[in-house]
């Protein structure tokens, strides 16, 4: 029996998730063939919420990303404070991005934005436009 399951165990395709936080990239591989590879802004730990036949509320803590297959890191349970502290936590000590179980929350918590992005807190674009006059009123942004 032991050793039937270490046989089916091993010869499972080795999955490998490399964070590059210098180059700001992510590369999955399965079985060491490259599978996808891309920015830091696709992969993150996602906090799952759903229902038992009862209305019974569970949560999990998921590892997603861009063509990567979810992760379950934690497995369900009905504290959403205790999941949501961890997740956080995880997100922080990985630098990767966390996102709540609600689609619009105010406990997300992004650290990478898309290059391409229109607003991202920490980038202020600048204005271009030049004034004559040293002494004129201009429009500054705070």
């Amino acid at each position: 029996m032991g050793v039937g399951l270490w046989l089916m165990i091993s010869s499972l395709p080795r999955r490998r998730l490399v964070l590059n936080h210098t180059r700001g990239m992510y590369h999955f591989s399965i079985q060491g063939r490259t599978v996808c590879q891309g920015p830091m802004h696709l992969v993150y730990v996602r906090l799952a919420r759903s229902f038992d036949a009862y209305g019974k509320c569970f949560f999990q803590l998921v590892l997603c990303g861009h063509k990567l297959e979810p992760l379950v890191l934690v497995k369900l349970s009905e504290r959403y404070e205790q999941m949501e502290f961890l997740g956080r936590h995880l997100a922080w000590k990985l630098n990767i991005n966390y996102f709540d179980c609600l689609a619009t929350s105010y406990r997300h918590v992004v650290r990478h934005w898309p290059l391409e992005a229109s607003f991202s807190p920490g980038i202020v674009l600048r204005k271009t436009r030049t004034y004559d006059k040293p002494n004129s009123q201009c429009d500054l942004d705070v």
